[in-house]
């Protein structure tokens, strides 16, 4: 009996195996359901979801119940390298490890690692998988990439291009399809765009060129606040002004600032994710623009370096040619004044079928072309002697119309389209008819047969924010433009940065002095305005001249030429003084002829003796300004003092720079500059002593 109730016990009594692996299995689900990592159950053929523990569902969203309905594949975000998801999961899965992305219940997406391997559950081919979040490891390996990447781009590429790229990857970590750069003025007030996503260049959002002025508003909360600010509802976005609100498809954004120094620096926005923007959002785009700034900033020191250098050296040699202008200018002016007297003496002379007559007006013709580089050589150094006056920009170009089709011919056809809306500038009007002359010329010079030139002008106001961004204007203010276009060759790269340079040309030899573009250049930098040229081979070329805008009246100089009196005072005294004795001589030969009595010195000292000693009244001191012993100004003082009804005529060939110096501005009334037509100085004389 007590073996057969052994036996009858033993045949009911559990097998320790089977107890054992129950055991086994309650510990392992109550490990599962409570581990703080997350796990899976799923089945390794169909990839269904078996079960899930608590941190799985804290980390999807979803409950358990709701987990239990979903296949694995469900969850998974292929990759646009996958063909199908299904055979490359499963598979992967069977390997043991595997990276994937995976879409959460509130559609938002994380970067994951998969550890799986056989649970060992009565369910047979089930795997118990270990899902490990490394989004935030991917994150850092896709900046460092992206720093690698930027800085490798900043040896080639445009601040632009760098700034698109950077909003590219800001899209592709966002899921955004929408992105801007804005750049921050340093009072904070001005907010101009500088760059858009290649996304947005695609959907018409950034069409326009850049750097363009943006509504304030759009990042006042950031600039003000210096955070980040994130709208997720458009009723939101219109509250605020977005610039986004102007996209049909727009609904969220994210604008982060870049803070240096405390002040906002610049603004990145990015837009149209298809989930709401969060914190981690926040975090990434601002490491993200953090880097592309300092990155961009170095790249903008450095080429700021370059460029100071570049135009150190520019302006050194521009010097160089200045002072060597100046230089030459007085002595070939002063022997171009005795064979321009002369000529016009001979010419004044001899009758007009007289055989000598034809070879005296070339000689005249010549030497007033020789006078006429020498003036362009001096406004390139912008060493010109100038009387600016008020003009009215369009009413002006108006004017000279007729003769810049003169200029261009017939093949070319000269558009005129004012715009400048009664604007007005400071500028001397022969300075003007310089720009326009030679502007239009090298235009006629890039066309080949028929074209036309569009002279153009506008009014403009470039903010400080604009010059930071690259604006040739250099300073900010509100500026009239002349924009002068042709349809002509264009100017290659390799050209372009030459074309200001004086006897720089492209023509072949005998065809062009290459003074145009380089007065072109003098004169606008003298007269404080900024100049530039776009241009590309075969699509011809744009100059465009920013001058100051003047709303008010300056006192103008008085016009030296204007009103001249026909009559003539005749034996009124003239005390000439020249240290030329060649000059002295052709001038006194012209002032005798017009029944004036002259008094001639060669030196200073000499004419103070000559004025002191003279029994008759002297009427007029015409003398030159820079001369050993004394200057004109001092002499004119001096004789002043011995006869006290005393006039000046002041004469030069030198620069404004030096006569200026030697105490005669560039307003004195006063004044002639040589060389000067005979019947002109005339006319001057003749309108002082009246």
């Amino acid at each position: 009996m007590k073996n057969d109730h052994h036996d009858s016990a033993g045949l009911n009594a559990p097998v320790p195996e089977q107890s054992g692996q129950r055991a086994d299995e309650t510990m392992f689900m109550a490990l599962f359901a409570t581990h703080p990592s997350v796990m899976l159950i799923v089945d390794a053929g169909t990839g269904r979801v078996v079960d899930a523990n608590h941190a799985a569902t804290q980390f999807y969203g979803w409950p358990v119940e709701e987990f239990r309905k979903l296949n694995l594949l469900d969850i998974d975000v292929p990759s646009p390298a996958d063909g199908t998801n299904s055979p490359s999961l499963l598979a992967a899965l069977e390997q043991g490890r595997t990276s994937r992305t995976h879409r959460k219940a509130d559609g938002s997406v994380r970067e994951v690692e998969l550890f799986a391997s056989p649970a060992g559950l009565p369910e047979k081919n089930t795997l118990f998988v270990i899902v490990q979040d490394i989004s935030e490891r991917k994150d850092f390996e896709s900046l460092t990439e992206f720093r690698l990447r930027l800085l490798e781009m900043s040896n080639t590429s445009s601040t632009e291009e760098l700034l698109t790229f950077t909003l590219d990857e800001a899209e592709r970590l966002t899921g955004s399809t929408l992105g801007f750069f804005n750049f921050i003025s340093d009072d904070q007030s001005i907010v101009m765009r500088h760059a858009c996503s290649s996304c947005a260049k695609k959907d018409n959002c950034g069409e326009a060129s850049h750097p363009n002025q943006i509504d304030p508003a759009i990042c006042a909360d950031v600039i003000t606040e210096k955070r980040a600010v994130i709208h997720n509802d458009h009723a939101t976005l219109r509250h605020c002004n977005s610039r986004f609100v102007d996209h049909q498809q727009a609904k969220r954004e994210l604008i982060v600032p870049i803070i240096r120094n405390g002040k906002v620096m610049a603004t990145m926005e990015i837009g149209n994710k298809p989930i709401d923007y969060r914190d981690e959002d926040v975090r990434l785009i601002s490491v993200l623009a953090g880097v592309a700034w300092d990155i961009i900033a170095r790249k903008y020191a450095e080429e700021s370096e370059r460029k100071m250098q570049e135009a150190i050296q520019y302006t050194q040699k521009m010097e160089l040619i200045g002072q060597l202008a100046g230089g030459i200018a007085h002595d070939i002016n002063n022997v171009l004044m005795a064979i321009l007297g002369h000529a016009e003496l001979m010419i004044d002379e001899l009758d007009e079928w007289n055989p000598f007559s034809e070879s005296l007006l070339t000689i005249q013709e010549s030497a007033v072309r020789a006078t006429n580089l020498i003036q362009q050589l001096l406004a390139f150094a912008r060493k010109q002697m100038i009387q600016p006056t008020l003009v009215e920009l369009d009413k002006e170009i108006d004017k000279q119309k007729p003769m810049l089709r003169e200029i261009t011919g017939d093949r070319v056809r000269i558009e005129w389209i004012p715009g400048s809306n009664h604007a007005r500038v400071l500028i001397d009007p022969s300075q003007l008819d310089q720009i326009l002359t030679n502007l239009c010329a090298n235009a006629r010079d890039a066309i080949e047969g028929a074209g036309k030139v569009t002279i153009e002008t506008s009014t403009v106001r470039v903010e400080a924010a604009e010059c930071y961004a690259g604006h040739p204007c250099q300073t900010p203010g509100n500026f009239v433009t002349i924009s002068v276009t042709d349809n002509g060759c264009g100017i290659d790269s390799n050209t372009l940065p030459h074309i200001f340079e004086p006897f720089f040309t492209t023509r072949e030899v005998g065809k062009g002095t290459g003074l145009g573009l380089s007065t072109v250049y003098g004169i606008v930098r003298q007269n404080k305005g900024y100049l530039e040229c776009q241009s590309s081979p075969g699509c011809g070329a744009r100059f465009t001249i920013y001058l100051l805008r003047h709303d008010d009246s300056p006192e103008t100089p008085e016009n030296t030429s204007a009103g001249v009196s026909e009559t003539r005072k005749a034996w009124k005294t003239i005390l000439l003084v020249d240290d030329d004795p060649s000059i002295v001589a052709l001038i006194r030969t012209v002032l005798t002829k017009h029944d004036y009595a002259v008094l001639t010195a060669t030196t200073p000292r000499n004419a103070e003796r000559i004025a002191a000693a003279s029994d008759n009244e002297i009427a007029l001191l015409l003398t030159d300004v820079v001369m050993p012993e004394m200057n004109g100004r001092e002499l004119s003082a001096r004789v002043q003092a011995i006869h006290p009804h005393l006039k000046t005529l002041f004469m030069s060939a030198f620069t404004m720079e030096m006569i200026a110096m030697h105490g005669v501005t560039g307003s004195e009334t006063n004044f002639i500059r040589k060389p000067f037509k005979i019947s002109t100085l005339i006319q001057v004389i003749q309108k002082i002593l009246g």
